[in-house]
């Protein structure tokens, strides 16, 4: 059953400028997504990575309210496809949603970026 779902959408040249911000990549995204940002060198995998966390917030029905950008880390497994691993206050509240898992999508066209999040 689904208990919740998530979708944003982002400009990358939002997060090129944002990326000048030293600050703003450590205040948002996790050492482990640093380092796919940084070894990607890509604005749009960090716009792509920022849609991630957006997407599962919405699907977690509360935004970031009681929880940190950083509680939701977006990784990818072997096969390259976009994952979640959850921290802290995103994993308390993922527990009261009553969901098991949670799916998600990613993709990019040129100027864009855009993810969708489903809680199963």
């Amino acid at each position: 059953m689904i208990k919740g779902i998530g979708c944003d959408i982002i400009d990358v040249s939002r997060m090129e400028r944002a990326m000048d911000k030293e600050r703003f990549l450590e205040k948002v995204f996790t050492p482990n997504e640093r380092e796919l940002i940084k070894n990607g060198g890509s604005a749009q995998s960090a716009a792509g990575m920022w849609a991630a966390k957006e997407a599962v917030s919405k699907a977690f029905g509360t935004g970031f309210s009681g929880f940190s950008p950083k509680d939701i880390e977006i990784l990818k497994d072997k096969n390259g496809r976009p994952c979640v691993q959850l921290y802290g206050g995103a994993l308390e509240v993922f527990g009261k949603t009553g969901g098991e898992n949670i799916y998600l999508s990613v993709s990019h066209e040129r100027n864009t970026a855009v993810a969708f999040s489903v809680i199963e």
